[in-house]
């Protein structure tokens, strides 16, 4: 069978066969990079042309079944020059396509970052360096931003992984059992989880984090005010050489990278406007996935007042289960994950399902290579007889080729925690069949 072109959306649609000449020209120019002659450069280049034209991928048939090798036509920014990128898994080692992933330095060979990219928060390290009194001097650049290729994740700010931190130890990321979810009766139920999470830990030795991190965003500027001279009591220890900070956690449904506008139950509308914006994970553009868990910091700034000086929102499930999530299509699957358990429970001698959305990267060694990977969702299916097994959920809707790369490069490392499957099924496809139908089939033959 010939290489084929296949649209991206709808996904799998087939555009057309490559002429044999054509597929000699792109495994010439683009796989083995051999002399080649005038005639092969120009159809490969028209070939590319055209996949970007038409938003097109190529199929290799090197590889049988349903995941294919798959290419599609990128252009490096600096030179201008088209080239052909893998994204979803290398090509058959005797196809003429074949390359190693391995063209990052922050990469292993498997295609994964070779550093973590979302780590804990130290709860005792996490305050920014105290800058008052800082001069402006040149600074190196970062290596994490050094020519990074897009199919890289981006390191989690500061602001985002302590509010994950805490989330997680506050066991917000969990569903202890998906046919019989923890639904609690209103946010300030998860809000007290977190709270109970600042008064067991410090930010140094005698003091509470609970001293920082409060839960009341509509503290008056007095209020604030008064808080800060406590904390920059001099007589009380504090982390040396750090920036006197606190912290306020609320849930919010209307955001953008400006402002947050909280809704009071009187009616009343208070916006927070942090001088420094708001990052919100995955969303180039603000408020399209509400709810949100939201954290803002407060400091002294150069002219005596308290200000807000950044704020990070992380998109959540529902208020009364609050897990967090990276977009609307993995609510769905969760969503279908719920469906799936209640199902389940119906049938005798089926398994228990529980569900953790994980938060940081998970360490896995892949032919004894280390590498870090961050599934969307492992499910635990615990079977009568007590045998578990874990199930790898991970979220594929997106057309975008750079998210599909990055996401489909950590599929072999992600087999290491358990049995990998996507949303949707056959997600290179354009017909699979239903998720939720799937994922039943799954869990009612499942091997322990």
């Amino acid at each position: 069978m010939p290489m084929i072109l296949v649209k991206k959306n709808p996904r799998g649609k087939v555009i057309r066969e490559l002429s044999s000449e054509e597929e000699t020209a792109v495994k010439t120019v683009c796989g083995l990079k051999r002399p080649a002659t005038m005639a092969q450069h120009n159809l490969a280049n028209d070939l590319l042309r055209e996949m970007r034209e038409y938003d097109a991928w190529l199929q290799c048939d090197c590889i049988p079944g349903d995941s294919p090798a798959m290419n599609f036509a990128a252009l490096k920014n600096n030179t201008g020059t088209l080239y052909l990128s893998s994204f979803n898994h290398e090509h058959a080692p005797e196809c003429p396509m074949y390359r190693q992933l391995s063209g990052n330095e922050g990469e292993t060979s498997f295609g994964a970052s070779r550093h973590p990219v979302s780590t804990r928060i130290n709860y005792r390290n996490f305050l920014p360096p105290d800058d008052s009194n800082s001069v402006i001097r040149l600074q190196a650049r970062s290596a994490y931003h050094n020519g990074e290729r897009s199919s890289v994740r981006k390191k989690r700010p500061r602001l985002g992984r302590l509010l994950l931190s805490l989330i997680e130890d506050a066991g917000l990321n969990k569903l202890d059992s998906l046919a019989n979810p923890r639904i609690r009766t209103n946010y300030r139920e998860c809000l007290d989880a977190i709270r109970q999470v600042t008064l067991q830990q410090e930010y140094i030795r005698g003091r509470a984090l609970s001293e920082i991190i409060h839960f009341r965003p509509g503290m008056s500027e007095r209020s604030q005010e008064r808080l800060m001279e406590t904390l920059e009591n001099s007589e009380r220890h504090w982390p040396a050489r750090r920036k006197h900070m606190f912290f306020q956690i609320f849930m919010a449904q209307h955001i953008c990278r400006d402002a947050v506008e909280i809704h009071w139950a009187n009616g009343n509308i208070q916006v927070i406007r942090p001088v420094r914006g708001i990052s919100i994970n995955g969303e180039a553009q603000g408020g399209i996935r509400p709810p949100y868990w939201v954290i803002l910091a407060f400091c002294r700034s150069a002219d005596g007042r308290i200000i807000c000086s950044e704020g990070y929102a992380h998109a959540l499930y529902q208020l009364t289960c609050p897990v967090p999530v990276d977009s609307k299509l993995e609510r769905n699957t969760l969503t279908a994950l719920l469906n799936v358990a209640s199902w389940l429970k119906r049938k005798p001698g089926t398994p228990e399902l529980s569900l953790e959305r994980p938060l940081f990267d998970t360490e896995v060694y892949v032919n004894g290579e280390k590498k870090y990977v961050l599934p969307d969702f492992i499910v635990t299916a615990r079977a009568p007889d007590g045998k578990t097994a874990r199930v790898v959920i991970e979220t594929m809707g997106y057309e975008d080729s750079d998210y599909c790369a990055r996401k489909s490069r950590q599929h072999t490392g992600m087999k290491q925690i358990g049995v990998l499957h996507t949303d949707p099924p056959k997600w290179l496809d354009n017909e699979h069949p239903p998720f939720k139908k799937h994922m039943y089939g799954v869990f009612m033959h499942l091997r322990y």
